[in-house]
């Protein structure tokens, strides 16, 4: 009996333990993914997130906990464990504040072409280090090998770091796989492979057509809905692509997650990782959830069929992790960069809640406008008052006897005349730290980098989006529907658990950073989380 009773303990422990140490630390972001796709979409998963969502330890409750959620500040998020008021990313774009120029989050001049593709990009922007440094700069990570891709540029960069041993993207002009000389003078023998191995050709089929019966669809709502992103004629199935334009269509559809599955797949056997006696790192970011979900919404039936797609993608990917690196010998966590508004029109037709699309040139620029205007007119200047909309000219206030205060009150009574916007914050709120009533002011203080940030920014109405379009949605606000992102951990034998308190984003690489062993840095945002690390 005593023997009986110890074997039990023994097994108890060993349900609710720590993972092991890893040899291979996965992290995935599927760009632009709600944490409510699990719940609505959930029961169509048989595959890889399945097995992350039904066998791991799912945080239910994971926020980003900053505004802007936008691609850039959330891949760095994710991979610095760091807010973008500390990481320098920010947004996806910003206006220098010496210069008045626009900046784009990993451009860099000196990075130049890769096999005469690729180039001008780095994580030069990106001013703390990635969950790659950590281990590289550490005495375990001396033989490590970091590797970061995605479909974009500035998700492979700035999850990747500043030292990976390779950070890849995609070129729609070429159809391949690219990067900078920032990480590297030529491609990889494995890497040269598969772009040459015609990949588009022979697995991309001349028509998208959704996988599941058509009735399964059809449960979530229409096909046609005029305010989805046209494909050809139409916004509904089957999607042909267009003769020759296969490079670019397939960024919008789930071909272009499965080409960089198998491309990470050949980064897994080309680098051997995992398989050499080191901890190493591979990032890899699914763009295609964003890209199809700005044209099509998140209540569409490309929606549903790009996951549906991906959670049979990533069966293979793990089945093949499984084989080459062994199943107990990997960790993976599962994140987004950001979620996603609905399609106002959808909100307004189906969900019984006030929701509008503000097209800028027509909605807001005349405004803007209007207001500029009027402050040159009150501070009897002929210069701006409002640089770009997003700097003050404080000296003209002073010049005509205004205070500083007294302007940002004019501006504050301009800005909020405009339907589209329901509050503004200045730079000294959002540098402050005192307690504050006013809403959502602790997201703006987290995203706000001060060398680089503007003098306000604005909070658009809840439910609403700006855009240039009269079709597809967009994010980048501080409302649960655009910052509630999924939070995962799995590996081979942890138990099940789902966890409802709040969490963020940035606690994903300090966990797995605590898994793995390596030390983490002086000064983070995120924590491990005590679920997972116990």
């Amino acid at each position: 009996m005593r023997s009986f009773c110890a074997m039990l303990v023994l097994f108890t422990v060993t349900l609710t333990a720590a993972p092991p140490s890893p040899k291979l630390v996965v992290f995935l972001s599927v760009d632009q993914m709600r944490a409510d796709y699990f719940d609505r979409y959930g029961k169509y998963f048989t595959g890889g997130l399945h097995r992350l969502h039904a066998k791991g330890i799912v945080y239910t409750n994971a926020d980003l906990n900053y505004a802007t959620s936008e691609t850039g500040p959330g891949h760095a998020s994710l991979g610095t464990g760091s807010y973008p008021s500390a990481s320098g990313i920010h947004a996806n774009d910003w206006i220098d504040p010496e210069t008045k120029k626009n900046v784009y989050c990993v451009e860099d001049s000196t990075a130049g072409p890769v096999d005469g593709l690729g180039g001008g990009f780095s994580p030069r922007n990106q001013v703390v280090p990635a969950i790659g440094d950590w281990l590289k700069d550490s005495p375990k990570g001396k033989n490590s090998k970091v590797v970061s891709i995605s479909s974009k540029d500035r998700a492979a960069i700035l999850m990747g770091g500043w030292k990976p041993d390779g950070a890849y993207w995609y070129s729609r002009k070429s159809g391949t796989m690219t990067t900078s000389d920032y990480y590297m003078s030529t491609m990889p023998a494995w890497a040269k492979e598969f772009n040459a191995s015609g990949w588009i050709e022979k697995k991309v089929p001349d028509v998208w057509e959704r996988l599941l019966p058509a009735a399964e669809y059809e449960k979530i709502g229409p096909d046609e809905f005029a305010a989805e992103q046209q494909w050809g004629d139409d916004t509904s199935f089957p999607h042909p692509f267009a003769e020759g334009k296969k490079k670019d269509q397939i960024m919008g559809s789930p071909f272009g997650d499965q080409l960089l599955m198998e491309f990470a797949l050949a980064a897994v056997n080309g680098e051997k990782l995992g398989q050499r006696g080191s901890v190493d790192v591979l990032c890899v970011s699914f763009s295609n959830c964003d890209y199809v979900g700005h044209g099509f919404g998140p209540d569409s039936h490309e929606l549903l069929d790009l996951l549906v797609r991906l959670d049979r993608q990533l069966e293979i990917f793990f089945a093949e992790l499984d084989a080459r690196v062994g199943k107990d010998n990997y960790v993976v966590a599962l994140s987004a960069d950001h979620a996603v508004c609905p399609l106002p029109e959808f909100t307004s037709a189906y969900r019984n809640t006030p929701a509008k699309r503000y097209i800028y040139n027509e909605d807001i620029k005349p405004k803007l406008d209007s207001l500029s205007s009027l402050l040159k007119y009150e501070l009897d200047t002929s210069e701006d008052v409002l640089i770009k909309n997003s700097f003050i000219n404080y000296s003209l206030a002073v010049k005509d006897g205004w205070d500083t205060l007294a302007l940002q009150r004019e501006i504050t009574k301009g800005l909020l005349g405009i339907d589209a916007f329901v509050d503004v914050y200045f730079r000294h709120e959002m540098l402050g730290t005192a307690p504050s009533d006013k809403a959502y002011i602790q997201k703006y203080r987290n995203s706000y980098f001060a060398p680089r940030g503007e003098d306000f920014q604005y909070r658009i109405r809840e439910n609403c989006i700006i855009s240039s379009r009269s079709f597809g949605t967009t994010h980048g606000s501080p409302y649960r529907y655009d910052t509630h992102i999924p939070l995962l951990f799995w590996w081979n034998g942890v138990k099940p658990q789902k966890v409802a308190r709040e969490v963020h984003s940035v606690d994903a690489a300090p966990t797995l950073a605590k898994i793995a062993g390596i030390p983490l840095p002086a000064r983070l945002d995120g924590v491990p989380l005590k679920e997972v690390v116990k």
